[in-house]
């Protein structure tokens, strides 16, 4: 039998070792559907999608159509977010890259209705609509009064409840003592305001109240603004100026 090299034989031991530990480093390598730290990077052309069994998309993150400009190959990169159904949900796109640049965030119904959006041209909101305050008189003697002792309902209103807490704003006038609060389905919401100042004389009171709603989300619920005076022969009118929900 032929003499082998003794180096020969180190030589494949050696790579038969090497072989071993790329073997157990690859099977030890973390899972490749995980990012433990650092960030995942795609170009402008490129795009994240999420889709269904059915290969319809549910999330697209990236390049997203139309195209700013296609001939200059000026791409637009936004976010679409679908339901299983295939019905867009929100979007942070244009439609028309030419006419109205600025992107929009978009919520939309599963009919395809926005029920939600900024406003691409001046900022701020674009939908829901939202009333303001009605004009109210300015003249005191437009404003519903009482003489009562006892608490007297002037304005009433009903209204959903869609904000945890409410705010109220009341322009108040009267004799000194007298006092306003703010009902919501019939239980007082934060404390009676009372106009101060010297016993016998007029005063005038804002009014500013952002107190927590006494009702779930959803609820219809019935607004009355009451007022009373100290002593016989007094007055007390009121006007709410303001009523909204608002956030904690």
């Amino acid at each position: 039998m032929a003499t082998i090299p003794t180096d020969l034989m180190d030589r494949v031991r050696e790579i038969e070792r090497r072989i071993r530990g790329l073997m157990a480093s690859a099977n030890s390598s973390p899972a490749m559907n995980q990012v433990g730290n650092g960030d995942i990077v795609v170009g402008d052309r490129g795009r994240i999608r999420a889709r269904t069994s059915l290969s319809e998309d549910l999330l697209l993150v990236g390049r997203v159509q139309p195209d700013r400009d296609s001939e200059t190959e000026t791409y637009q990169q936004g976010l679409e977010l679908r339901r299983d159904d295939g019905s867009l949900a929100l979007s942070l796109i244009t439609t028309d890259p030419v006419n109205s640049p600025v992107q929009a965030l978009r919520v939309l119904d599963h009919r395809g209705d926005t029920v939600l959006a900024t406003d691409a041209a001046h900022g701020g909101l674009a939908r829901p609509y939202l009333p303001f305050p009605t004009p109210v008189p300015v003249s005191r003697a437009g404003w519903e009064f009482t003489g009562s002792t006892d608490w007297t309902t002037l304005y009433a209103g009903p209204g959903f409840a869609q904000h945890p807490k409410v705010y109220c704003a009341l322009a108040v006038s009267g004799t000194v003592g007298a006092a306003v609060r703010l009902l919501v389905n019939g239980t007082a919401v934060g404390a009676e305001q009372t106009l101060t100042g010297t016993a016998g004389q007029p005063a005038d009171l804002t009014v500013t109240l952002v107190e927590d709603l006494p009702a779930s989300f959803g609820d219809t619920v019935a607004f009355e603004i009451q007022a009373r005076v100290a002593a016989t022969g007094d007055t007390v009118a009121c006007l709410p100026r303001g009523l909204y929900g608002v956030q904690s």
